[in-house]
């Protein structure tokens, strides 16, 4: 494993730059540095940056004794394996697309389509990194504490948003929202963006954000204090999604509160203490909702009518050309061509077939669902354990539960939006994802 040596070769270094890049995906926007070049982001720095300094301090005499145990685990070799076998398929689905789309469409293929690789190697090196940490009790601590950090943040800038509280839509909102600021934050009614630069992404965010919260509620053994802890927080974070007023998001929380629910039930038998559990979220929901503003009520009630709702209409005209397109080359696609075709479709599936075909779609959803299949087979054996074995065993397979439903949350929100092409959401989803891929066949 490449992430054994140089800088990385500790484990606390590991743990260190898992830390600051999932900081930076969540509270930093990205960098101009030319206006004639990609703006860059944070994590991307540190990711590359990182993985040169260890190609560069890969030498025989790097390599410790704890290096070359920590290479040899179990866990860590099968899930490298894994991974890698996941983006090989899906790279060599876009290559034999763009290889198609050249030699039989005629289309060009340039540096902005040559960038598509850059993004699959960012995602590899961000899920390997996650995948090469030993996670035990200290690092998922210290790793948890870090995201309550950028969750407090990111919750207070949001309700300074909504309330514009020292005017900060005037001075620093802008920094995180380079677009959209005008017909968004300042519009009636405001929607919420808080550290992105789109509402849509920060309600999937607050949407994964608060499956956490609700997994942790229903299914760890916590004692009063700590459940009403988690209690308040999946409210404020159910709060945030509908102060962003995304209709996606809005579907993709009832996903979540539904799957989990019915989880809950029957991994604990319709016990009473889940029931009752259930039953005050449901009702801390539906409160939430009846107490949002009208003009929330409206926007909501505008998206059930198609006919008239300029959103949807929207939606299906930026993706009608893609189904049109698809019906011309099913199978491999039109290859990457972004000097050719529009990148602003609002499905990400029609876009990912647009480009490289029913092939390059399957193998896209094997990148999500590979994890949460192993995920689910972890949480399926949720208290299999003995009670003397839980501690780290029972939070990393809790940590499986919430990656389910996280998926399925990703899964909708991909109808109207997009995950893999966010590289600021996608940079969160690939630490969870490492995260599971290393935990999966662990025996705690």
């Amino acid at each position: 494993m490449f992430w054994n040596n140089g800088v990385t070769r500790i484990n606390s270094n590991k743990l260190l730059l898992i830390i600051v890049i999932m900081l930076s995906a969540m509270l930093l926007p990205s960098f101009e540095i030319r206006p004639s070049l990609p703006r860059v982001r944070l994590d991307d720095v540190l990711i590359f940056g990182a993985f040169a300094v260890n190609l560069l301090l890969r030498l025989p005499s790097f390599r410790s004794d704890y290096d070359i145990e920590l290479a040899n685990q179990d866990a860590q070799s099968r899930g490298l394996r894994v991974v890698t076998k996941v983006f090989l398929l899906l790279l060599a689905s876009i290559i034999v697309s763009n290889a198609f789309a050249m030699l039989f469409l005629k289309m060009p293929f340039g540096i902005r389509d040559l960038m598509e690789g850059v993004t699959l190697a960012k995602y590899y090196l961000v899920i390997t990194l996650a995948l090469s940490l030993n996670l035990q009790e200290g690092e998922f601590n210290v790793l948890r504490k870090a995201f309550l950090v950028g969750f407090g943040f990111i919750l207070l800038l949001s309700w300074s948003q909504f309330l514009n509280l020292a005017n900060v839509n005037a001075w620093l909102t802008p920094f995180f929202a380079q677009s959209h600021l005008d017909n968004l934050v300042n519009a009636n009614p405001p929607r919420v963006l808080g550290t992105f630069d789109n509402p849509n992404v920060m309600g999937i965010v607050s949407v994964l954000m608060m499956t956490l919260f609700v997994t942790w509620f229903y299914f760890r053994r916590n004692n009063r204090l700590s459940a009403a802890i988690l209690f308040v927080a999946t409210g404020l974070t159910i709060k945030l999604t509908f102060m962003t007023i995304s209709r996606t998001a809005l579907l993709a929380t009832a996903t979540v509160l539904t799957f989990l629910s019915i989880w809950a039930t029957f991994k604990f038998q319709w016990k009473k203490d889940i029931l009752v559990k259930i039953g005050v979220l449901l009702v801390l929901t539906l409160m939430i909702f009846f107490t949002s503003p009208r003009d929330f009520v409206s926007r909501m009630n505008e998206a059930t009518n198609l006919e008239n709702s300029t959103s949807a209409q929207g939606h299906f005209m930026r993706a009608g050309n893609a189904f049109e397109f698809i019906k011309q080359s099913p199978i491999l696609g039109w290859g990457t061509a972004k000097s050719n075709m529009t990148t602003l479709v609002d499905d990400e599936y029609a876009l990912v077939t647009r480009r490289y075909g029913v092939v390059g779609l399957a193998l896209y959803l094997w990148l999500f669902l590979r994890p949460a299949k192993a995920a689910l087979q972890r949480g399926r054996s949720y208290y299999n354990y003995n009670a003397s074995e839980l501690g780290i065993g029972e939070d990393k397979t809790i940590l499986s539960i919430a990656f389910v439903a996280v998926t399925l949350a990703i899964l909708v929100y991909n109808i109207t939006a997009g995950t893999f092409y966010n590289l600021q959401l996608m940079t969160l989803v690939a630490v969870f994802m490492g995260l599971i891929y290393r935990t999966e066949g662990e025996s705690n």
